[in-house]
């Protein structure tokens, strides 16, 4: 609340009241001077009003109850791995997840591995394909994609990705980090992100493996507010 409002401005009307002894007391005794409490973010505790929804320091969500989520399926399909490197696999993709997991946090998305639940999610939700295709392409994944809207379809070609591990030699957590890094992508385009001209950016127009095998993905807070607010558009639409 500003000095302003807090001022007690109002004058007695002399002709039909008795002025108060509140009314007879000089303006400076009329201010209150109280200073209200400064609310801090609790993730950076940068300060922050009270009116925001998100954290423009950390783009943690203020505001999270009462929020509707999109559904989010990664369908992981068609990667038949046998003998020891099964286990390796397992612990790859394992970590990648749990990168892309924390690089959605304040996001109001549902992210699952498991076929969504149709009660809840009927057909309204966006299928993410993480899959091996022996097919000639060079991409490292491919989304649906509407500006500042929530499109329903992305693929991300492990093979490829895998293909580019190789040939850079990375090690098995920078691996991790460059699947992570492809699938947040490929999400951010169904959630209405365009591509960025930044280099370190996740949503950098061609992921560079030499970049982006060095750190997980994130996601700054315009790219959250814009990927929010499509997501609350849909909603409402879909209502």
């Amino acid at each position: 609340m500003s000095l302003y409002d807090r001022l007690d401005l109002t004058r007695p009307d002399r002709r039909k009241f008795k002025p108060s002894l509140q009314q007879n007391q000089p303006i400076w005794e009329r201010i209150d001077l109280t200073r209200p409490i400064k609310s801090k973010c609790k993730v950076c505790r940068c300060l922050i009003q009270t009116t925001w929804r998100i954290c423009p320091h950390c783009g943690w969500i203020l505001q999270n109850s009462q929020q509707e989520r999109h559904c989010i399926w990664l369908q992981v399909g068609n990667l038949e791995v046998c003998g020891k490197e099964q286990d390796i696999w397992e612990g790859i993709l394992a970590d990648a997840f749990s990168k892309v997991f924390s690089a959605f946090r304040s996001i109001n998305v549902f992210l699952t591995t498991d076929p969504p639940d149709s009660r809840e999610w009927q057909e309204d939700f966006t299928r993410v394909y993480v899959l091996v295709d022996n097919s000639s392409v060079d991409y490292l994944g491919i989304a649906s994609f509407s500006p500042g809207k929530v499109t329903n379809v992305a693929a991300v070609r492990i093979d490829q990705i895998c293909n580019a591990s190789y040939l850079a030699d990375l090690t098995i957590n920078q691996l991790s980090n460059l699947i992570a890094n492809t699938i947040a992508h490929e999400i951010g385009h169904t959630l209405g992100l365009d591509h960025s001209a930044l280099t370190t950016d996740v949503m950098h127009d061609g992921l560079d493996h030499r970049v982006h095998s060095l750190m997980p993905p994130s996601f700054h807070a315009e790219q959250i507010v814009l990927m929010n607010h499509a997501i609350n558009k849909h909603k409402i639409r879909a209502r």
